[in-house]
């Protein structure tokens, strides 16, 4: 597997779930970050640490459709459904074909903003649950 030569374009990533993209997608983002353990002693001069573990998590946002059955997936797992529910078929597409990160999360946290004049957009926030990975299109 290789990766792409050249810069990804926005107009492409998308979420998908179930292996299918998830219409009226507006952009999503995806933050990593390490623990790390203070091990810094007296007499030191600079502070000295031990990596400890990863994490990520991130948000996803778009136009409300809720006739859109990927969309109203995602607002039933926190709202209709019992909240806390883990989802491991969800994939944060780069491109039209398949290099995406993908791993397990759990959505948080779920708004809605409806201003007058313009469309009704959400945005989902999740926590990752395990590793995140990244695959290259074959």
């Amino acid at each position: 597997m290789a990766f792409n030569t050249t810069p990804f374009h926005g107009k492409t990533a998308r979420v998908e779930k179930n292996d299918v993209a998830m219409d009226f997608s507006e952009g999503w983002q995806i933050s990593c970050s390490l623990d790390m353990a203070d091990i810094s002693r007296q007499g030191q001069h600079w502070k000295e640490g031990v990596p400890g573990q990863a994490s990520w998590n991130g948000s996803f946002s778009g136009l409300l459709v809720l006739g859109n059955t990927e969309q109203k997936a995602f607002v039933d797992n926190l709202i209709a459904a019992t909240p806390g529910v883990k989802l491991t078929d969800v994939k944060f597409l780069l491109d039209a074909a398949t290099n995406a990160f993908t791993g397990n999360i759990y959505i948080t946290g779920f708004s809605v903003n409806a201003a007058k004049g313009d469309s009704v957009k959400f945005t989902f926030n999740f926590v990752g649950d395990g590793a995140l990975s990244v695959s290259a299109a074959a």
